[in-house]
């Protein structure tokens, strides 16, 4: 009588992963343990990962800490590396599992939604060459989330979670939502510096005509 081998278990979803990583005996995680976790995931899932705690309020300079790591991950993706690979000091940056853990809580319904709508489509979008510019972009868009700019953050942080979502399910329709959103984040940033630009000219017609 012949037995049948037992079926490999599925592996852990995104978000069952993401939610795993707020428990531990170490009070606080690192992101050295996330880069563990995802393992052959890699760069999307992590990305995917800073992008969504970056979207949760942080106090002043909280994004800059957050966009060093996706920049650097951003390259990796469009220069084709297959590996995560970050410096081992910023391995070694951390937050309170607890803090994380409350970050991740009103996140994870939203993200199970999600996970069950994206799927493998149009991979022109998602293909090698694809990747490249998604990397491009992607640095843009971490760079525009670090800037102290007004409501500045959350386009280009949801911008990034549908560029990341794209290269993890291999969906070219989260990818053109991903472009869409660059372009939003990209009028948005000029609509604010030609502002800024026309009240300093304000600012200083009203000064010359003191003095």
């Amino acid at each position: 009588m012949s037995l049948i081998p037992p079926s490999p278990p599925l592996p852990r979803t995104f978000s069952q992963v993401l939610e795993d990583l707020g428990h531990g005996e170490n009070p606080t995680l690192t992101l050295d343990e996330v880069v563990e976790a995802f393992g052959d995931r890699g760069i999307g899932a992590l990305i995917l990962v800073l992008s969504l705690l970056a979207l949760v309020p942080w106090p002043p300079g909280g994004k800059a800490v957050f966009a060093a790591p996706i920049i650097l991950l951003s390259v990796e993706l469009a220069v084709q590396r297959n590996e995560v690979w970050l410096p081992r000091w910023l391995l070694k940056a951390s937050l309170s599992r607890l803090a994380y853990r409350k970050a991740t809580e009103r996140l994870i319904r939203p993200i199970r939604f999600v996970e069950n709508l994206t799927r493998p489509r149009l991979t022109l979008f998602t293909g090698p060459i694809s990747e490249v510019f998604i990397g491009v972009l992607c640095v843009l868009l971490a760079v525009m989330m670090a800037l102290p700019i007004p409501f500045g953050d959350m386009l280009p942080g949801l911008a990034l979670v549908f560029f990341a979502l794209g290269v993890m399910q291999k969906d070219g329709v989260a990818v053109l939502l991903g472009g869409l959103g660059t372009l939003i984040s990209a009028g948005y940033l000029v609509l604010i510096w030609a502002t800024v630009a026309e009240i300093a000219q304000h600012i200083a017609a009203w000064f010359g005509r003191l003095f």
